[in-house]
């Protein structure tokens, strides 16, 4: 199980259109990653900060990791 510091980090990214992943195994998965990460995202995106949630999800709208998902879709 995640850290309560990485679920806290995530809860305040949440942005406006998405949503956590509902699949809590890709979600544990993910967070287990980054904290074996020192914070980076575990997928292989081009942004400038990789710390997660990353640049590309916060500046391009996009999640590489599927941590976050578009609602709707």
């Amino acid at each position: 199980m995640p850290s309560a510091n990485i679920k806290h980090m995530i809860e305040i990214y949440r942005k406006e259109g998405w949503t956590l992943n509902p699949n809590d195994k890709i979600v544990n998965t993910i967070l287990r990653m980054c904290e074996k990460n020192n914070g980076e995202c575990p997928c292989k995106n081009e942004g400038e900060d990789k710390h997660c949630p990353c640049s590309n999800y916060r500046e391009k709208d996009i999640c590489c990791c599927n941590l976050y998902v578009k609602i709707g879709e």
